[in-house]
């Protein structure tokens, strides 16, 4: 049961650092639909972009917790684990503030970030649970870890095809 929940969050972080884009040099959706000969972007490509850039560094800045948690099983060593990513997820909901969209785009961008603060409210929850025993922490850990993939799905889905 533990394990399960924790490859749910491993799915939710590879999809949300996925997000926005194939990389490299390959021909990206936000290249293929540019409505000039000159390759001009638009305001919302311009963005996604943007998006991309935010959700490749909280990549990079999430995968140690997110390894460690996956790697853990000891409640007390995963209570702080939880409490670090929570807080990580928490300045991700910042820097997605924290983009520049289109005027068409604020209300995605303010979801978004909103999205973002509740599954580390989510996560948040499994942090200081020393009162708990184990078999309660793991039952809390399924049912919030449940609630992080629904939320989480929903801020991947916007973050992946961000449509205004």
């Amino acid at each position: 049961m533990h394990r399960t929940a924790v490859a749910l969050t491993l799915v939710l972080v590879a999809l949300l650092l996925g997000a926005c884009g194939g990389g490299g040099s390959s021909s990206t959706p936000d290249s293929s639909t540019s409505s000039s000969a000159g390759g001009a972007k638009t305001p919302e490509q311009v963005w996604a972009k943007e998006l991309e850039g935010v959700m490749r560094r909280f990549e990079n800045s999430s995968s140690k917790s997110v390894a460690l948690i996956h790697t853990s099983t000891s409640q007390y060593n995963l209570e702080p684990m939880y409490a670090t990513y929570s807080a990580e997820l928490k300045d991700l909901g910042k820097q997605l503030e924290a983009t520049k969209p289109p005027a068409n785009c604020e209300h995605l961008r303010d979801e978004m970030g909103a999205l973002s603060d509740k599954v580390s409210e989510i996560l948040g929850v499994l942090a200081h649970q020393d009162k708990l025993s184990p078999e309660e922490y793991a039952a809390l850990t399924f049912q919030q870890r449940y609630k992080f993939a629904k939320v989480g799905r929903r801020l991947t889905d916007m973050t992946i095809h961000p449509h205004c």
